[in-house]
């Protein structure tokens, strides 16, 4: 369901038919942590193989702040201050045809420190007339826009250009959406999740659908779905970043041993005594294979993908109205590694049914069960388990 490997062979292919523009619609980045350092410099890495013209800067790199941008790669902010090292404007010639690229990024996306000038300048007709007097009038006009509907409405209404898409404001990655409807029309949106690319082309000065979906403005979407082989090159790249992942699984495994005598939670083994049918139907379940399936992917040490395969792997934070008895647990971890903590692996009942050890010590303190339905989407859903039906998958795994 898309992904950097499989955008840049469709880039591949489309050089070969002609002149490439690729223009990104940012946002490219994770929510910050350690991890997401590591990512951020893979996602460098793999648009620098892909080579777009401008790259919309996004709420998500504004949040981790400059000195994560590379600032060797077109960092696109029209209403930006000039203070700002990012393009202000990108222009280039498709054929005979001159074509301009402003970036639009919401003040309301954004933090600014109150107590400074402003970075990030809102839509009003004062910023429209700055943009006129420094595009070409003749040019073919494109806009890359993140914002509210109502400053698109603003942009609509100038009627100044020719083109505008939207960054996605989707997060159900499952049931995409392909424009965004306002009182003027609708502005075509780019898929979600990089599972998809819009494009079109210039002919005779036209430009024309290229894509399997049409959407507004004369622009298709291809799918990269798995008939797109991953990019040998960026392949190289995400084998250095899972080794430096694994590096980092490491390092905080060191923080997190202190914590293994003191967890709360007690792992499948413990349970099976008391809860035998139990115990039984897990085994059958394809939840006890959970941690071999994510090796088979040379994904066990990635942080992002064990958390859904093993028991405890983050800090537990109980419930609020959990017993005072499982409180005093907050902040401890289960699964450590397949070599310090084996019995924590796979998907196993405290993933469901929360930590165990305050029921084991007294049976009768219930254990912290969240309903059912709202337990499993927490790790089933969107591309991590596209095909997931609480109706039918329940089943396959319920017990008493």
């Amino acid at each position: 369901m898309g992904g950097l490997p499989r955008r840049a062979t469709f880039f591949r292919q489309l050089q070969d038919d002609g002149k490439l523009v690729y223009f990104d619609l940012g946002n490219n980045f994770p929510k910050p942590s350690e991890q997401g350092n590591l990512k951020v410099s893979l996602i460098h890495q793999s648009l620098k193989e892909m080579n777009p013209s401008v790259i919309l800067l996004g709420p998500n790199e504004w949040s981790y702040g400059k000195e994560f941008i590379d600032l060797g790669m077109p960092y696109l902010l029209s209403n930006g201050s000039k203070k700002l090292s990012y393009l202000n404007n990108f222009q280039t010639k498709i054929g005979n045809r001159t074509v301009q690229v402003l970036g639009y990024l919401s003040p309301s996306l954004v933090y600014q420190n109150p107590n400074d000038p402003p970075s990030v300048f809102p839509v009003d007709q004062e910023l429209l007339e700055q943009w006129k007097g420094t595009t070409d009038e003749e040019a073919w006009k494109l806009l890359l826009f993140r914002g509210s509907q109502e400053e698109l409405e603003l942009f609509q209404r100038s009627e100044w250009f020719d083109l505008i898409v939207a960054g996605s404001n989707n997060d159900d990655e499952l049931e995409q959406r392909m424009a965004v409807r306002t009182s003027l029309g609708e502005v075509p949106m780019i898929p979600t999740k990089g599972q998809g690319i819009v494009a079109g082309s210039f002919n005779s000065g036209k430009l024309e659908a290229r894509g399997e979906l049409e959407i507004p403005e004369n622009l298709g979407v291809t799918w990269l779905r798995s008939d797109f082989d991953d990019d040998p090159v960026l392949k190289d790249f995400f084998k250095q970043y899972d080794d430096e992942v694994k590096e980092l699984f490491f390092t905080n495994l060191d923080r997190m041993e202190s914590q293994r005598k003191d967890s709360p939670f007690i792992g499948e083994a413990v349970c099976a005594a008391c809860h035998s049918e139990a115990a039984k139907v897990w085994k059958k379940s394809r939840h006890a294979h959970a941690f071999a399936t994510l090796k088979k992917e040379g994904k066990h040490f990635d942080p992002e993908c064990l958390e859904c395969h093993v028991v405890g792997l983050k800090p537990w934070q109980p419930p609020e109205d959990a017993d005072p008895q499982f409180k005093k647990w907050e902040g401890l971890v289960g699964f450590l590694s397949p070599e310090l903590t084996p019995h924590m692996m796979n998907v196993q009942c405290e993933n469901c049914h929360g930590p165990a050890r305050a029921h084991l010590l007294d049976p009768n303190q219930k254990l912290p069960v969240s309903n059912p339905g709202e337990t499993c989407v927490s790790c089933h859903h969107g591309s991590h388990s596209p095909l997931f039906d609480f109706e039918k998958y329940w089943p396959k795994i319920q017990h008493k």
